[in-house]
Order: C-alpha cells, then structure tokens, then sequence
C-alpha cells in the first residue's frame, strides 16, 4: 500500500512572495518635522533666494526641507552635509536618517543586468553601520530607527537569524517597534519556519494596516505553514476577492493594472496546490497564462504545479521557461534542481544546483534543495520485513499454498552515485513457510549493479541460494525501464530462481524461472494505472502465466485527508493444473474493487505521521472450484523524515485456494533511508 503524496509545502517552487519592502514614510508620520503644503513651490523659490544669494542660511534649511518632502532624501542629506550646524540634532538625524531609509528601499527593485545582486543592499547596510558607529544618534527615536531600519535591509538580504534577533532585542527592550517593519520580521520568521511565531507579528501587523495585501499573504502562508488549512485557503480566496483586476479611479475613463490581484491569484492557486488539490491549482494558474505568457513568477508557479502532479519533463520546461525572461530567478532555479533530479539527470542537476548556489548563497532554501540532491546522490538502504498466519478452521492449513505461516525478510543496501549513473551494492533474501514436513526456505546472498539516467534505468543482481534444495546455486535478476513521458514507463524483467516463485514448489524440489513485461500510466497525481503480465517456467516443465492491472482514482481531496478509489484484476493458467504437486490452478481469475482512505495525522514539514486504511473485496473463480468473495482489510503507518521513512501495517483477508476458505493475516514493515526506493 502506497503512503506517500508530495508534502504541500515542500520548497520545491514559489514558497511565498517577498517580504515587502518597509515603508519609512509610516515612521515620519510618528514623527514629523517641518514640512511645507507645496513642497515644489517651496522649492523653486528656496533655489531662487540662494541663487541671489548663496550665503542665506534661511533659504538653505528651505531648500533642504522641500528636497525631503518630494522625497528626494539621500540629495537632502548630501547638500545637508555642506553646512551641518544649521540643523538641529533631531533635523539632521531624521534627514540622515530617510535618506538610509530610501538607500533601504530603493534596493530591493531588480538591479540592471550588469549590477551584482544584492548590492544596493549591501551598501545601503553598510551605509547605515558607518552612520551608527562614526556619528551616533543623539536622539532616542532616531537611534531606534536605524535599527529597525536595519532589520529591512537584513530580510532582503536573507540574513533572517539576525532579523529575529534584532527584533526580539527591541521587543525585551520594551520599544514598541512599528508596524511597517513586523512583514519583514514575519517573512523572516516563515524563513526560520517558525509559523505560529510569525502569526503573532503578521496579525500585529494588520491590526495597523488591514488592507496591506502583502501582509496578508504571508499571514495566510503562516497560517498554511502552520498546517491551518482552515483559516489559510479562506484568507487567500478572500485577499483575491477583495482585489479588482481593473480599479478605476473617480472620472478614470479605463482601469489600471492591478498587480495586487495578480499576487493574490497566483498565491491563491499555490495554496490550492499546498492543500494536495494540485487539478484545482493548474486550472487557476492555466487562466492566466493566456493573458501573461511572458511571466516570470506564473511560468515558475505552474512548473511547480506541474511537478506536484508527477509531471517532471512539464515542470522543467516551465522553469526554463521563466528563466528565460529572468535568469536569476531563486524560485525557477530551485524548481529546476528539484526537475532535473526526478527525471535520473543527475550531472545537469548538480550543475543547475551550483549556478543556483552562485546566485542565491544567502537564501535559507538553497542548503535544502543541496541536501534534497545530496539524498539522493548518496547511499540509499532498504529493509523489509513481512510474517503471516493462515487458518483454515476445519481443514489442514500446513497444506495450503503458503503454508500454515510464512513470512520473508530483504536487504538492498547501494553505494553512492557512481559517476551519477551507477550504484553497486548487496542483496540478500529469506523466504519461508511452514508445510507438513517442515519448514522451506528461498535464502539468497549477492551482489547487485544498478544504472540510472533520464529516461533508462537497469538492474541485475547475482545470489548464492543457500537451502536444502538447491544449495550453492546460482540465481540472479535482469531488468530495465524505460520513461516514455511523463505518464508512460515500460519494464522488462528477467529472473533465474525467481524468488517470487512458489515455495510449495520448491518444497518438491522445483524451482522456477520467469520474464516478465510492465507499463504504468500516470497522466496526473489523481490517476495511476499499471499492468503486468510475466511467465512462470518451473522446473517439472509447468508453464504458468500471470496477468495483473491495477489502478487507483483519486475521490476526495483535503488538505490532510485523500480518498482514492482502487480496482484490481488477476488472471492467471497453468499448464499442468492440478497435476502439479503444488497449487496450480488451470485457470482462475479475481477482480478487486475498494477505497483507500490516507490521513495526515501531523506533520511539520517534511517530518509526518501518516495513516492509511485500504478496504477491497471483489470475486475470486478458480475452474473446477467456482467463485467465492474474497474481502480484505489493510492498515498502516507511514512515519516520514527528510532522510528516509519507517512504514509499518497489519492487513487480513479471506482467499480461497482449491475451494477451501482460509483466514490470512499479515504485519509487515519497511525502513527506507536517503531515498531508496
């Protein structure tokens, strides 16, 4: 039973919007200075008056004055410089201090193409730690801004620690931080991933500007991150609601770009895709490509739909795509990494890995997609365990065809990443059951190579049998698979001695060998479709043939709660039929239809607790015997880590072998560490 949807908020793409950019002008509100009603006005006549007379100190402050209330701060605190005994402490501290401000500001728009990132920021940051070391503020305010105004500056530069830490020292210095740094302060703290913390800020936040539609997208994403789909999918269907596409201002002949719209339809469908409902999520974002093509955030956010819906090939076209229009996009280049990885191209993924790294060293989720690559470039082991009981009340159970117990245990363990291609490691196999003369085993130790790029992936294996019968021999597997597209794969495989085999048989001494032929269709995350048929040549020259499809159809999608609908059938004849000294039915047939129902019972990013109860029951018809219901019951846990998972579950059925009616039941239990699959 499969336990294992992609995890909603996974950095695979678009994990939320930027902090925005913190606005100064709510500062001065606070704290006001002079200013003028026309501050053109006030500005022309202040250069005229210094023009006829250059030394006129009055006119000097007016002209500073007016250049700070168009905005133009950093020129103000240039010319203030000339002559500095004019201004009080608390007018050249405040004009020192908007001019850091809108350094701050201004350096968080996209720089030219030739301009290194981030180094407006970093200038402006260094600009403001010069300030406060060789002139500190005589002003209490003023000093509190610089840093809270360092705080904006550090975001952007995605030095969250320190933004949490500069901000809880405000807060234990009882200073009553203004509203227009808490965003940054949030996003910061969703970097950390601290939700519940960033909640608290956020909320703080919007009790001072309601309508800020930033900030209440990442409210909305900490309420996400903080598993409360509840309050997190209403909160972003109503910031878009409340968004027109095209607001028209009093006597507007036409409306104008609302980009607050687009933020909140691209975010809205994201979250969509973060509560597993990834149909709806590419329906919304579809209905903006049309209209923007050229985008490079929806382009980006689709690839990540598109890889969410098991579509890898999709999503890297997406992500090449908006790195065309911006080829320093973090979110595209991460997206890529992720795309590369699940399509076997391992080198091209760890080149798109060192270009992101380049670029983006400073963001917190460029170490995560490094360690999410490194997982699966390095070793990889699997461990299985399995043990079952069968009653038959009234009958003789050792008789039947998986004895009166049974049970089985594997180990794969596989090195690193050979030249990102290849593995080699070991293998090992015990299968048992219990029959009326004792106990038989299928026991093997070997060795295995393992080959994986794009779109072909190969595996052998050669073991030592070590049984009663057949001891010291040789049996060893082949098989290949090859990805189409992304819906379609095909395997062939090929076995000597094949484990899967009867162990009824080999209680007789016959062993079997077999080959057999796969496909799988997976159009999207909501259906799965997969069929098998392989050939069974036993020794004592029975021929048995198998045919197997299953599929499973997505019911009910909620944010930790998924109901699929699963269908079987199974066919299958043997040559000899019942002249073979083990169950071979001549003919028999069953078909299985149910419901799996999977639960999330916690998570907290990629660590979750997992349940799943699967109920199937459909007919069974063996020739010579009729048809008999056969039900089945299955449950499990499926506890998840970064580095790998531990699965566990009990399962009980009733099947019918040569007309008698047994009772089975299973536990088993599978450990998997660094992305074995």
């Amino acid at each position: 039973m499969a336990m294992g949807a992609p995890h909603p908020t996974q950095d695979v793409a678009i994990a939320r919007p930027a902090a925005p950019p913190a606005d100064p002008a709510t500062a001065l509100q606070d704290h006001p200075s002079p200013q003028t009603e026309h501050p053109a006005a006030a500005l022309a006549d202040a250069q005229a008056r210094l023009d006829a007379a250059p030394g006129d100190d009055d006119a000097f402050r007016a002209l500073i004055f007016a250049l700070a209330d168009l905005g133009a701060s950093a020129l103000a605190a240039e010319h203030l410089a000339q002559r500095p005994h004019l201004f009080a402490d608390h007018e050249r501290e405040r004009l020192e201090g908007d001019a850091i401000a809108r350094r701050i500001g201004w350096a968080r728009i996209p720089a030219a193409p030739d301009t290194p990132r981030l180094a407006a920021s970093r200038a402006a940051l260094d600009a403001l730690e010069t300030l406060q070391a060789n002139a500190p503020r005589q002003t209490r305010w003023e000093r509190t801004r610089l840093q809270i105004d360092a705080l904006d500056a550090l975001n952007h530069l995605q030095r969250h620690q320190e933004v949490v830490d500069g901000y809880t020292h405000l807060v234990e210095a009882g200073i009553d931080v203004p509203a227009y740094i808490l965003p940054a302060v949030g996003d910061s703290l969703l970097a950390l991933r601290r939700p519940e913390d960033a909640v608290a800020v956020l909320e703080t936040a919007l009790r001072h500007r309601p309508d800020d539609v930033n900030t209440r997208i990442l409210l909305a994403y900490a309420w996400l991150e903080s598993e409360r789909f509840d309050l997190a999918l209403p909160a972003f269907q109503a910031i878009a609601d409340s968004q027109p596409a095209w607001p028209r201002r009093t006597d507007a002949e036409t409306g104008y770009e609302n980009w607050d719209r687009f933020d909140a339809d691209l975010n809205l469908a994201l979250a969509h895709s973060y509560a597993n409902d990834h149909a709806q999520a590419e329906r919304l974002l579809a209905s903006h490509l049309g209209i923007g093509p050229g985008n490079t955030a929806l382009q980006t956010a689709f690839g990540a739909v598109q890889s969410r819906r098991s579509r890898p090939a999709a999503a890297l076209e997406r992500y090449r795509m908006a790195l065309t229009r911006d080829p320093e996009s973090r979110d595209a280049l991460a997206g890529q990494v992720d795309a590369l990885t699940a399509l076997d191209r391992i080198g091209a993924a760890r080149d798109a890995l060192t270009h992101l790294q380049r670029l983006h060293p400073e963001d917190p989720r460029t170490p995560r997609v490094a360690r999410s690559l490194e997982r699966h470039r390095g070793p990889q082991l699997a461990l299985t365990y399995a043990r079952g009981r069968n009653s038959a009340p009234g009958q003789n159970t050792a008789a039947s065809p998986l004895g009166s117990r049974d049970g089985g245990r594997r180990l794969e363990a596989r090195s690193s990443l050979i030249a990102d291609r290849w593995r080699v490691g070991v293998v090992a196999g015990d299968d048992w059951a219990d029959f009326e003369d004792g106990r038989i085993r299928h026991r093997g130790t070997g060795v295995g190579g393992w080959y994986r790029h794009d779109r072909l992936s190969a595996a052998a294996t050669v073991s030592r049998i070590d049984d009663r019968s057949r001891h010291g021999s040789t049996a060893w597997t082949a098989e290949a698979d090859w990805r189409f597209s992304d819906a379609w794969r095909g395997g062939v495989r090929v076995a000597r001695q094949d484990p899967e085999a009867s162990l009824q048989a080999r209680r007789a001494g016959v062993t079997a060998d077999s080959l057999g032929v796969s496909a799988r269709w997976t159009p999207h995350d909501l259906v799965t479709v997969g069929a098998s048929a392989a050939r069974l040549r036993y020794d004592d020259g029975n021929r048995r043939d198998q045919f197997a499809l299953d599929a499973r159809r997505r019911l009910l999608t909620r944010p930790h709660l998924w109901v699929d609908a699963l269908g079987s059938t199974y066919a299958s004849r043997g040559s000899l039929g019942e002249q073979a000294t083990y169950f071979n039915p001549e003919r028999d047939v069953s078909a299985q239809a149910g419901l799996g129902i999977e639960h999330i019972v916690w998570r907290r990013y990629e660590t979750a607790l997992r349940q799943r109860l699967e109920l199937t029951a459909g007919p069974y018809r063996q020739r010579g015997f009729g048809t008999a219901l056969v039900p089945a019951i299955g449950y499990r846990h499926r506890w998840q880590r970064e580095s790998g998972s531990l699965e566990y579950g009990v399962a009980w059925s009733r099947p019918v072998y040569d007309g008698v009616r047994e009772h089975r039941v299973v536990v088993d239990a599978a450990l998997h560490w660094g992305g074995a699959p």
